[in-house]
């Protein structure tokens, strides 16, 4: 059973206008830019790659299989289905995050989060990408700045994520696009009933071994 945030119900519609308005505004992505979407098959994530295929931007799907769960491989195929279904590329690559932690002596949680991200920077600077595009919502922010603060860094966790961030830590050339960060996860899942899309639920969401998940939690 979900719990419902008092949040202003909007028609589908009217959340891929807000998407696109952040896009074109602080987003500051010009016309016929290809964008390189990260999808991992979630509510977030799968929410983004419908409202991406609506709006005029040349686009491809990019996947990392984190290969933490036995069904991970078995995701990664819907994802590349998903993509073909709306007639997109999908480039999808796999990665031991347990042996990247141990080699990097790393969590396993940061270790999935650097390779998600030098993995969408590289398949974004091998196809000419003018930007990488993430699902990131507001509870993600919310989360963001409690980490920040419970970590001890002052107000400067308070800024939280940008919605466009360049130069950032894996390009100076390709900028981070989170066009969601004014959508509340809610919205996002009354968005995908709507359209009668099925998100995959990442088990891994729900262990609270990792930091963000006792935050959420």
């Amino acid at each position: 059973m979900r719990v419902k945030k008092k949040v202003i119900e909007l028609s589908p519609n009217q959340l891929v206008e807000r998407v696109r308005a952040l896009l074109e505004g602080e987003g500051q992505v010009q016309p016929g830019q290809l964008l390189l979407a990260a999808v991992s098959g979630g509510p977030d994530s799968l929410c983004l790659l419908d409202i991406l295929s609506q709006l005029d931007y040349p686009l491809v799907v990019a996947h990392l299989d984190h290969q933490m769960r036995p069904e991970s491989s078995e995701e990664a195929s819907s994802v590349a289905a998903r993509a073909a279904s709306y007639g997109l590329a999908c480039c999808l690559g796999q990665v031991d995050v347990r042996a990247l932690a141990r080699k990097r002596s790393l969590s396993q949680e940061e270790a999935a989060r650097q390779a998600r991200y030098e993995f969408l920077f590289q398949q974004a600077q091998a196809r000419h990408a003018g930007a990488v595009v993430t699902g990131h919502t507001a509870d993600d922010q919310v989360e963001t700045v409690l980490m920040h603060l419970l970590r001890g860094s002052g107000l400067d966790g308070l800024s939280g994520m940008a919605i466009r961030s360049l130069p950032n830590t894996w390009s100076a050339q390709i900028p981070l696009i989170r066009p969601m960060l004014s959508v509340w996860r809610e919205e996002v899942l009354d968005y995908l009933e709507a359209r009668r899309l099925q998100p995959f639920e990442d088990s891994t969401n729900q262990d609270k071994r990792f930091y963000r998940n006792r935050i959420r939690q």
